[in-house]
């Protein structure tokens, strides 16, 4: 008999994740808003349930007697998942953890008390005055405390800017508060990590590309990222550290940073789910060979993951299409290199203004060789 498991989203980012859950022998039930997204039609049992409706969503799971919880790339569903989790008893982070990582002042607070090197930064929660920042050095990058996806975010080279960046960075903020911190020059990556009982493992170092200043949209990552085994080891140790500075003992990690051209690596930020863009359900098995999303299974069902190789790794890339250039080349590999071409989105007309957030892009294509 299949053990029923919840999985929390219904849209393209999170259908992988029930088709993986599907083929490991789960039956699953997905939750979400009725919208006609495509988790509604590839779960054995879809919920029309608000997944921020906690009390709506333990009924319905106790109804179906779910084994575990899942989700991933999705800080909205890692709040839910985490409340179901805790229901049945099954390990996960704590509570403060959960805060500490969906805020980014207070990730900035414990990241600055356990001495990992970032940004300098301020808090805004009610009026600015140009004093609040003099000790500061301009570039600097405005953002909400409480979004991710690139949402809200400006880099200012005037402090004739700020007032303006911090109405842009509010009128997407929930919480109505900004963090102003100095801009640190460098690649920028993430390592896409999971742990379990509190046993950190780096799978992947992911190499980043973002439309730049002002509002840095990711346009394309690669994995995995060329870099030395003695910078990898470096960054191993920074991000270990940063993970048991927020507390995290369970599941997937999405930590992101900067290399700076001295070699010297600066934290940024950390994400206690995968990282969305496809970047966990897609491009990590395919770079190391690993069932990531079967590992994160495991985890909301109570069980260690399992680390066995699975496939051969390859290179990885995905890049989204927020121009008539990225369509040309998507056209390009159809037509000479389909051999190449792992999956991609459907394509929506190329947008004719600026890109200031991950949903203004016209699709994507992932490529593996």
């Amino acid at each position: 008999m299949k053990k029923p498991i919840a999985i929390l989203g219904t849209n393209e980012y999170q259908n992988p994740l029930i088709i993986r859950a599907k083929e490991l022998g789960y039956e699953t039930h997905v939750f979400g808003w009725k919208t006609g997204a495509i988790g509604e039609t590839t779960a054995d049992f879809y919920h029309d349930i608000d997944i921020m409706d906690y009390e709506r969503l333990w009924k319905k799971c106790q109804e179906v007697r779910i084994c575990g919880a899942t989700t991933i790339a999705s800080e909205l569903a890692m709040h839910s998942m985490n409340y179901i989790l805790r229901r049945l008893n099954i390990p996960v982070n704590s509570l403060n953890t959960e805060i500490l990582s969906t805020n980014k002042y207070l990730m900035r607070c414990a990241m600055r008390d356990a001495g990992i090197s970032g940004p300098r930064f301020i808090l805004v929660d009610d009026d600015f005055c140009t004093e609040m920042i003099k000790d500061f050095t301009l570039p600097l990058i405005v953002k909400p405390i409480d979004l991710s996806s690139s949402r809200g975010v400006m880099k200012i080279e005037s402090s004739n800017e700020m007032v303006h960046a911090i109405q842009y960075a509010r009128s997407w903020s929930d919480e109505k508060r900004v963090i102003i911190e100095e801009f640190i020059d460098g690649d920028e990556y993430s390592g896409e990590s999971i742990t379990y009982n509190g046993e950190h493992h780096l799978l992947v170092v992911t190499k980043k590309q973002t439309t730049g200043a002002p509002h840095f949209v990711e346009r394309g990552h690669l994995q995995p990222a060329t870099l030395s085994e003695e910078m990898l080891g470096k960054i191993r140790i920074t991000l270990f550290r940063a993970f048991d500075a927020l507390g995290i003992k369970y599941g997937a990690i999405h930590p992101e940073f900067r290399i700076t051209k001295n070699g010297e690596i600066r934290f940024m930020e950390i994400a206690t789910r995968m990282g969305g863009d496809c970047i966990g359900s897609d491009l990590v098995p395919i770079s190391t060979g690993y069932d990531y999303m079967g590992m994160v299974i495991s985890i909301g069902c109570g069980q260690a993951p399992d680390f066995t190789q699975t496939s051969k790794p390859k290179k990885a890339e995905i890049r989204y299409i927020l121009d008539e250039t990225d369509l040309i080349e998507f056209e390009r590999i159809k037509r000479d290199e389909p051999e190449i071409l792992y999956r991609y989105s459907g394509i929506m007309e190329v947008p004719n203004k600026p890109v200031l957030k991950s949903a203004d892009r016209a699709g994507y294509f992932i490529t593996a060789k």
